[in-house]
């Protein structure tokens, strides 16, 4: 007996579970954003990137939930609501190494 059913609706499940629970992560994930340039050290395109990455999450894992429930066994469906969380951990990451560089400093 396969177990690519049993696999398939097991990402079904936890894609919609994390669906339903996106005005909780969601809502910590954008006051943490928010904050994250609060001293105005740091350049803000990182953080653009975290924006964005929060605001697809929602619609990726819609698609992929979607798309999995109609039949559709590609792999990219499972691993598309991975892209904008792999996105915002990079921009997460990387903001914190882009410094604004004093006034005066030009090197």
């Amino acid at each position: 007996m396969s177990k690519i059913p049993s696999f398939y609706t097991s990402v079904k499940i936890v894609y919609g579970v994390a669906l339903a629970a996106t005005p909780i992560w969601g809502l910590g994930g954008l006051l943490q954003t928010i904050t994250m340039n609060e001293s105005g050290l740091y350049n803000d395109t990182f953080q653009k990137g975290c924006y964005l990455s929060l605001f697809v999450t929602p619609f990726c894992l819609a698609s992929s939930v979607f798309s999995i429930h109609r039949g559709h066994k590609l792999p990219f469906f499972i691993y598309l609501p991975l892209i904008p969380i792999w996105a915002y951990g990079f921009c997460y990451s990387i903001f914190w190494k882009d410094r604004k560089k004093p006034y005066g400093e030009y090197n």
